[in-house]
């Protein structure tokens, strides 16, 4: 039993949750027998192949279940300022990287994989433990590579200095719009940017057995202060401008004016779409500097620390941890798949993030809002003309302030 509501005015996403967590059912934390009734909060694309599952697991064990769609971008706010009234949904579908404020304020509860965690790739579940809990069921995993148009670059450039000098040479000859194309903005972009910035050396936090060392930050050290440097000059060069943001880059390719294209796989469906010839490649590094690491990111189901339906959700998410669902969820939005069996990992462009994947840094790292803004105005101060050094030296300092 199930009902999918598209399209719903947040009054009515509101009105929704007030019932979603007074049901019969008894909370427990522990497996128990379906009953009572959920309400799950997912994005427009998502949506239906939850709502698909929900039919058919809700009709077999008696449970109402509800599939509120709600913009992907609206889900943390909605869940944060409902959650606490008892409010809100059961079961949201939502991105790693808002772990640490969810545990953070006792909003989520751990989830239980079972025998299934070792079906997860091993960047989904190193990206969804926080202090030891596992807090999601992943689905999806994401990392930044290089769209390649192979008309304008018939070759992969083997460095970043290779990459700029290929990218101002065909933008000298009116062939590209963007030497790279990389999303930057006023306010920057530490994610696009870390490949470049773990290539120098850089890193947030040292992760050694599933734990960040937050007595070391790297932001200001020797590795982030080689990146500012190589930052600087492809700034003076004008290969990436503070100027370049996600909308214009996604013009440009598609009206084949962009060689490179540093962006993830949900831009995937541009890259087909323009019917351009490409490759997917790794992220180069600079010269004679260590590979370009990408920062990896998840999306997942979480558990509302306030559901009265816990075991029930639970028994929900039990049911998600299935190949037929996992390769549904994948044709809804085509973001390589978290599930190791999943069809769509033989995909040559899924392979290819995900090959680029292994080995990145987890989107779950500590004081994430405070790092994503204060280095990303920095890189983008940094190619506006500000001294490298300094400005990242301020950078690091801010944070640590910030942070305590």
């Amino acid at each position: 039993m199930r009902r999918v509501k598209q399209g719903l005015a947040l009054g009515a996403v509101v009105a929704l949750g007030l019932t979603a967590c007074g049901s019969d059912d008894d909370g427990d934390d522990g497996g128990g027998d379906a009953s009572g009734s959920l309400l799950i909060w997912a994005d427009e694309k998502r949506a239906g192949p939850i709502g698909d599952l929900a039919q058919e697991w809700g009709d077999a064990n008696g449970v109402a279940v509800d599939v509120v769609q709600i913009t992907f971008g609206d889900i943390n706010d909605q869940f944060v300022q409902q959650a606490p009234a008892g409010q809100g949904p059961d079961i949201l579908l939502g991105a790693n990287d808002w772990v640490e404020q969810f545990a953070a304020s006792g909003l989520i509860s751990p989830v239980d994989l079972g025998d299934n965690v070792d079906s997860f790739v091993e960047s989904a579940i190193d990206g969804w433990t926080f202090e030891g809990q596992t807090y999601a069921v992943p689905v999806a995993v994401e990392n930044v590579a290089v769209f390649r148009n192979t008309d304008l670059a018939p070759e992969a450039p083997a460095t970043i200095e290779e990459m700029a000098e290929s990218g101002l040479a065909l933008q000298a000859e009116g062939k590209t719009q963007y030497p790279i194309g990389i999303q930057v903005s006023d306010k920057g972009d530490s994610y696009h940017a870390y490949p470049f910035y773990s290539s120098a050396g850089g890193y947030y936090y040292p992760l050694e057995n599933g734990e960040f060392d937050t007595s070391d930050l790297g932001i200001g050290q020797e590795g982030s202060l080689v990146f500012a440097e190589g930052w600087a000059g492809l700034g003076a060069s004008g290969a990436i401008k503070s100027t370049f943001v996600g909308d214009d880059l996604i013009n440009a390719w598609s009206s084949g004016q962009l060689a490179y294209w540093i962006t993830g796989p949900w831009n995937t469906t541009v890259v087909t779409d323009s019917g351009l010839p490409f490759e997917v490649d790794p992220v180069p590094g600079w010269e004679g500097a260590e590979p370009a690491v990408p920062i990896v990111g998840s999306q997942g189901f979480y558990l509302s620390q306030f559901s009265e339906n816990k075991s029930t959700a639970q028994a929900f998410l039990d049911a998600t941890m299935d190949t037929e669902f996992m390769d549904s969820i994948y044709q809804a939005d085509p973001r390589p798949p978290a599930w190791k069996d999943s069809d769509a990992s033989s995909d040559p462009i899924v392979a290819a993030f995900l090959a680029y994947g292994e080995g990145g840094y987890p989107n779950l790292y500590p004081n994430a809002a405070v790092i994503v803004e204060e280095l990303g105005l920095a890189q983008a101060k940094i190619l506006d003309g500000a001294d490298p050094t300094a400005t990242m030296e301020e950078a690091g300092t801010n944070i640590q302030n910030r942070t305590g």
